[in-house]
């Protein structure tokens, strides 16, 4: 999806369902989807930061995803890494300010390419180190032992299916994603997909997996995302760009102790914690949406008048903050 037009169409490996919003300005606001998602569960946060801010927003789709779950397994940690290396390399020189945010696994990439592509700050919601949700499998406890010893070559074939709630509170949105996903509806897709391949269009196919993601985790990309953790988890010292950290408190796949992991952890002197009520862990699109632009853009937008009237970084003092009941309205 395009608004108007500017430098970012030249954005490098750019993709059709890649979201861009141009508002001719300075400032860069990169988004990156969670791991088996779609630029989708971005959208109203890339919306919002776009129209309220007059900044440049730019949501990226990962190697993999938005097409078929084959090509989701064919690609590594290091693959995702890359792209968003590469890109945020390329548009480096054309911005005053870039900010990044990322959900999930993708905000473990925005505090990697931190430390490789200079950034004025970042954004990290519902960080996944450890899967200790109150809605955590018991497949999880064997986990580490299947990534162990189960060779690559087979891991393949070996799925975690994702259940209710999906990451969402929201009762109609949760209600939409069950219906997606259930098992006839896939096959139909799948079958859909196959039968347009056929047919001498089909290299403009729109995959189902576009905007809804890829409804089960193949152990292959559990595998990936592990080692995805491992890395950042053992450099995260090395962030030093001003974070904000978003997380519920009711997070259903990766309790708060994953924020105070990152809070903790990194190296940033300017540094904050806001907790959630009333929302689980895909925080773009359920209850909190709102809640979420709100803190995105407060914490950017300071920080870009910081460097509008000085050429120096200005260091606030960390605090954990927690949002107002009265503001947990949508």
């Amino acid at each position: 999806m395009r608004s108007q037009t500017g430098c970012l169409d030249d954005m490098i490996d750019q993709q059709d369902t890649d979201l861009v919003f141009h508002r001719n300005s300075d400032v860069l606001v990169y988004l990156i989807h969670g791991v088996t998602g779609t630029p989708i569960e971005m959208s109203y946060l890339a919306r919002k930061l776009s129209l309220r801010n007059g900044w440049d927003v730019y949501a990226t789709t990962l190697p993999g995803h938005c097409t078929r779950l084959r090509d989701l397994i064919r690609t590594t940690e290091q693959d995702w890494r890359a792209h968003v290396v590469k890109q945020l390399a390329f548009v480096r020189p054309r911005y005053e300010s870039i900010y990044v945010v990322g959900l999930s696994a993708g905000a473990l990439l925005a505090l990697d390419v931190s430390m490789t592509v200079p950034v004025e700050g970042i954004g990290v919601l519902s960080p996944t180190f450890v899967y200790d949700g109150w809605n955590t499998p018991w497949s999880h406890a064997i986990l580490p032992w299947a990534m162990k010893l189960v060779p690559l070559s087979l891991q393949r074939y070996l799925f975690h299916i994702d259940g209710a709630p999906f990451g969402i509170k929201d009762e109609k949105l949760q209600a939409s994603v069950r219906q997606s996903y259930r098992l006839r509806v896939i096959l139909r897709e799948q079958i859909a997909e196959w039968w347009a391949r056929r047919q001498a269009n089909s290299c403009n196919r729109a995959y189902a997996a576009a905007s809804k993601g890829y409804p089960i985790f193949p152990l292959r990309t559990l595998t990936e995302i592990d080692r995805l953790i491992g890395r950042v988890q053992d450099k995260l010292s090395e962030v030093t760009a001003p974070t904000i950290i978003l997380q519920a408190r009711e997070d259903d796949m990766t309790s708060p102790r994953n924020s105070i992991i990152v809070y903790d952890g990194i190296s940033a002197k300017d540094k904050q914690l806001v907790l959630l009520d009333d929302c689980y862990h895909v925080i773009t699109v359920d209850k909190q949406r709102e809640s979420v632009a709100r803190n995105l853009t407060t914490f950017f937008s300071q920080r870009v008048s910081a460097r509008t009237f000085s050429s120096r970084e200005i260091l606030h003092t960390p605090s954990i903050l927690t949002v107002p009941r009265a503001s947990r309205t949508i």
